[in-house]
């Protein structure tokens, strides 16, 4: 919510858009790593992933490593 309001109970986001800001879902930016069967669905140089509590993001292209290990930069 972008400004408080306590008196209008019925200021719902598809009411007044205007009072709200959507958060999106932290999951989707760095979707859980999951290890690569082959080139066709390697990691691109640039996708995030997340892994063993942490965020990484590739800095190779058809990264078929874990994060950690190789080819992976832990994002701050």
């Amino acid at each position: 919510c972008l400004q408080a309001h306590t008196s209008q109970s019925d200021w719902a986001p598809d009411a007044t858009a205007s009072l709200w800001k959507e958060i999106g879902d932290p999951t989707a930016e760095y979707p859980e790593w999951s290890q690569p069967l082959g080139a066709f669905d390697a990691y691109a140089i640039g996708a995030k992933v997340s892994h063993n509590g942490k965020h990484w993001t590739s800095t190779v292209d058809n990264n078929v490593w874990e994060p950690g290990v190789y080819g992976w930069e832990e994002a701050s």
